[in-house]
């Protein structure tokens, strides 16, 4: 989230992303959820609690080897359509693909396809306004077949989705907005959408929006994190100050996941120490999980089929 508080930190020259830098710069790229249009737009639709962040920061995600942004969330179509429009000039024009809004329900569905080192990764993304019940359609439109707005957790939609990616990559990755905000265990829709999309093909769901980490689950084999918490954000609810960033390499027929606890200070995530690591994961941690843990880094791994 660029805007707001952050706002004020990329203002005075400061690069947010600066302590996982050694991460993301020797990477083949990064994946984040993008809290947030970038538009001067003061028109805002949705009253509680809109957010937007100034396109010209746009620079600070493609700087720091950003190269997939997920749309599909509840602040995308806080300014409305130009607000969106805004956003999707503002990543082009930085060469950063996107996923999870657009101008219609064909365009905010379609996935990221990548193609890095001969491996073929998949990003499709999605919304489940289950938990948005207070909010008139206005403030939180869903894409249609001829309207803009995010990606809905239309399940014939994903399992499209899905079935056409698995077909075609080497690894279908679905994040999803989804959960209750500062809740610390999935709900019951949650669970449903990620077992189905495992169920139906994809290697591994990535979930965000509850702002505080959510348990990590093996299902048949393959990872679903229900939430990461924040990454960069500007929440001063210290609950909201840890997270988890998942690190993912593909060796010969497996994916090995390393997972990072990470701790917002100032707002910039930066990784937690030794011990501080180690205790968020054991807390993670379950016999069915089966996580190594070690140096204060988690270890998963899971079969590329």
């Amino acid at each position: 989230m660029l805007g707001r508080g952050v706002d004020n930190l990329l203002g005075s020259g400061q690069n947010v992303f600066r302590d996982v830098d050694p991460l993301f710069l020797n990477s083949d790229g990064a994946i984040v959820n993008l809290e947030d249009p970038l538009t001067t737009s003061t028109t805002n639709f949705k009253l509680t609690v809109p957010l937007k962040a100034n396109p010209k920061y746009t620079y600070e995600l493609k700087d720091n080897n950003v190269i997939v942004t997920c749309l599909a969330n509840n602040h995308i179509m806080d300014y409305g359509d130009l607000g969106l429009n805004n956003t999707i000039s503002a990543l082009q024009s930085n060469g950063l693909n996107y996923t999870g809004a657009g101008q219609n329900l064909n365009q905010a569905t379609t996935p990221v396809n990548l193609n890095i080192k001969g491996r073929k990764i998949a990003v499709l993304n999605y919304m489940d306004n289950s938990s948005f019940t207070g909010f008139l359609p206005s403030e939180l439109p869903a894409a249609t077949l001829d309207s803009p707005g995010y990606a809905p957790a239309d399940w014939n939609v994903i399992k499209k989705n899905i079935d056409e990616s698995k077909n075609n990559s080497d690894l279908t990755v679905v994040v999803f907005h989804y959960g209750n905000e500062y809740s610390t265990v999935p709900n019951p829709s949650q669970i449903d959408l990620s077992h189905k999309c495992i169920d139906e093909g994809a290697d591994m769901v990535i979930g965000s929006h509850p702002h505080v980490i959510q348990p990590i689950e093996i299902y048949k084999g393959k990872p679903i994190f229900y939430s990461l918490g924040n990454f960069v954000f500007d929440q001063s609810n210290v609950a909201t100050h840890s997270s988890l960033m998942v690190e993912l390499n593909l060796v010969g027929n497996e994916a090995k996941v390393v997972v990072h606890p990470m701790i917002l200070v100032g707002s910039i995530p930066r990784p937690m120490d030794n011990s501080s690591g180690t205790a968020i994961l054991e807390k993670l941690n379950s016999p069915s999980l089966n996580m190594t843990i070690n140096g204060g880094y988690g270890y998963l791994t899971f079969p590329l089929e």
